[in-house]
């Protein structure tokens, strides 16, 4: 019997693309380590079943280009069953060209380059960023929130990112603190749903290339293990309060 609901029929395509040549992805074995049941084929299992799709759905993918495999992958997953893909992201090849209903957003998604966005988007629904938290300067993505809490006028905020409660093994990577410091700005969404990946990531193994590669000046610990995992948290709109 075939999948019939929204999220079903995306969970089937991704099993279907990932680790597929003919649709490349960050860490799906081929380009970089990992494969499926990995922790990047959790962030996206996870995205698709907090999303919660429909053919209405109107999606801004914060993040989602890559400058490994040009077009992403998790906004092409997502083309084929929601009605609009906006993928806003500076580091998207020039030559990239998406699906029908994929546009490119190619600004930084800075407070200023999201507040722009929103208010001339007012019909997007779900923004989902999968991996780009512990990417970018604690400002930027606190930025980001802020324009997202003032100017998204959807109903659904999901991502992903990579921590570890206490360390930073590297620069920009999410502990306890900084997420409390990065979500306490949402006063109009609260946190629905919060899980952990099964798996730690792909990365977190190899002790010596990776403290060198990540730090090379920062002296560890023969006890400090780097192993660090995704979380995926949603955010849901609250609602009014009531009258009187």
């Amino acid at each position: 019997m075939l999948p019939q609901s929204t999220t079903d029929r995306l969970k089937a395509e991704l099993w279907r693309r990932y680790a597929s040549p003919d649709h490349p992805a960050e860490w799906d074995g081929p380009h970089y380590g990992g494969g499926r049941l990995s922790q990047r084929f959790w962030e996206y299992l996870r995205a698709v079943e907090l999303m919660n799709l429909d053919s209405r759905s109107v999606i801004l993918d914060i993040g989602g280009g890559s400058p490994l495999t040009g077009v992403g992958f998790f906004s092409s997953l997502l083309s084929t069953q929601a009605r609009r893909v906006i993928v806003m992201d500076p580091s998207i090849k020039a030559e990239a060209l998406p699906p029908d209903n994929v546009e490119f957003d190619r600004s930084a998604a800075t407070y200023d380059g999201l507040k722009a966005l929103l208010v001339a988007r007012p019909e997007v629904t779900h923004i989902v960023t999968i991996s780009v938290f512990e990417h970018i300067r604690p400002s930027i993505r606190q930025g980001m929130l802020r324009a997202i809490n003032e100017f998204f006028q959807g109903d659904s905020f999901v991502a992903t990112f990579e921590y570890h409660a206490r360390t930073r093994y590297f620069e920009h990577a999410l502990t306890a603190r900084t997420t409390s410091d990065l979500f306490k700005m949402f006063t109009h969404y609260y946190l629905d749903d919060l899980s952990a990946s099964p798996v730690w990531c792909e990365n977190a193994f190899d002790r010596t290339r990776v403290l060198r590669l990540f730090d090379p000046r920062r002296l560890f610990s023969a006890s400090d293990t780097p192993r660090w995992y995704p979380l995926a948290v949603r955010f849901l709109r609250l609602p009014a309060p009531a009258a009187g």
